[in-house]
């Protein structure tokens, strides 16, 4: 019996692997059916893009994005994709080098045997090795049916259900030290579900995430003009209407960040990583991606963030309000503000709240905001 008919992959099972820069379309593709559900994806192809193929690539522990490829068969039948496949052989896996050596040499003899004008490719392929496409008169054998996003944190696209398992042994397989994972409910808990047993205890399962997005019909001008001040408030007033933030709101802003990090998450980010939180709330400074009100001593008692942005569309991230002035009918006036400067620049807004969070969805119906599907996380 050959080596490779002893390491020959099941003909059900899909291939996993890097995408590369051939691999771009089928994925740009893919995010386009979910932009808001996607916009982690589109955000983050836009900075990082895809490397170019490369086999030293592949044996690299993988990060980025990885696809999912499904026989052709099972894929058209799903409707995926016709030409979605990937296009050149890439090497994928921690082999030694005499083995890929045996391997590479065995392909080649295999391919001049059959001849490099038919186009073929060998049956017992090597799992993790992307199917060589043949010329154009061949039609590709794989379809790409889903994708993650793999590294710090774990942030599946779309994951057919018959290839969970699989998806998940590969995660186990090379990334061990997840952060978070998160995304579409379906695509996470599908994916949780053959985790569980082997990933450390998370920090909390949010299993049930309200997608929220703000129809650009939503007209939110008389609520963002409404009268911020507050005759009975005994705290300082808030001194003008929310606007982007500056340098100068440095140390009161990342207070407020702290805050409002530690009430949605549990606990102090300044106890684990203090100088990446503080790097973070500076880089969202300077970007122009936070919004803040302050009231007439500078201090900061409102803030929200634009925590992922692409193209028309943004995601609204750590949206709080300062104790002190709860209670008092400023929050929907101050979101409206807030939402009305971020529609000049993102008209696509969108935010996901936790369910049991009542008040904060109490208030984001009242601004006009409307769901339209729902998000898991894992915290560890």
């Amino acid at each position: 019996m050959s080596v490779l008919s002893k390491i020959q992959r099941n003909a059900a099972d899909a291939i996993i692997r890097p995408l590369t820069l051939d691999d771009r379309d089928e994925l740009e593709a893919l995010i386009s059916t979910d932009p808001v559900g996607f916009l982690y994806a589109a955000e983050h192809l836009n900075i990082f893009g895809l490397p170019a193929p490369s086999t030293l690539n592949a044996l690299k522990t993988p990060r980025g994005f990885i696809g999912i490829f499904a026989p052709r068969h099972a894929a058209t039948a799903e409707g995926s994709p016709k030409d979605a496949a990937p296009r050149e052989p890439v090497v994928a896996g921690r082999l030694p080098r005499r083995v890929l050596n045996v391997l590479e040499a065995t392909f080649a003899r295999t391919t001049e045997t059959v001849g490099r004008a038919q186009g073929s490719h060998t049956e017992a392929s090597l799992p993790g090795y992307a199917e060589a496409v043949s010329p154009e008169n061949r039609e590709p054998r794989y379809a790409l049916v889903g994708a993650l996003w793999l590294g710090a944190n774990c942030v599946p696209l779309t994951i057919p259900a018959e290839y969970q398992r699989q998806v998940a042994q590969y995660v186990l397989r090379h990334h061990r030290r997840i952060g978070s994972i998160f995304g579409r409910r379906e695509a996470v808990m599908g994916l949780w579900e053959y985790l569980v047993q082997r990933m450390p205890t998370p920090f909390d399962v949010r299993e049930d995430q309200p997608l929220l997005e703000l129809p650009e019909h939503v007209d939110l001008t008389e609520l963002a003009d409404r009268e911020l001040h507050r005759p009975n408030l005994t705290a300082p007033q808030i001194a003008e209407k929310v606007r982007w933030a500056r340098t100068s709101d440095r140390q009161s802003l990342l207070r407020a960040s702290v805050a409002m990090f530690t009430e949605e998450v549990g606990y102090d980010p300044m106890t684990r990583d203090p100088a990446g939180y503080t790097r973070r709330i500076d880089d969202l400074t300077r970007s122009g991606r936070t919004l803040v009100a302050v009231n007439d001593e500078g201090v900061v008692v409102f803030k929200a963030d634009l925590g992922l942005a692409h193209g028309d569309a943004c995601q609204l991230q750590g949206v709080w309000l300062h104790p002190a002035y709860r209670g008092q009918g400023l929050a929907p006036t101050l979101l409206a503000q807030a939402s009305e400067l971020i529609r000049t620049r993102f008209p696509q807004l969108s935010l996901y709240v936790n369910s049991y969070n009542t008040v904060a969805r109490a208030l984001y119906q009242r601004t006009g905001w409307q769901q339209t599907g729902t998000f898991s996380t894992i915290l560890f």
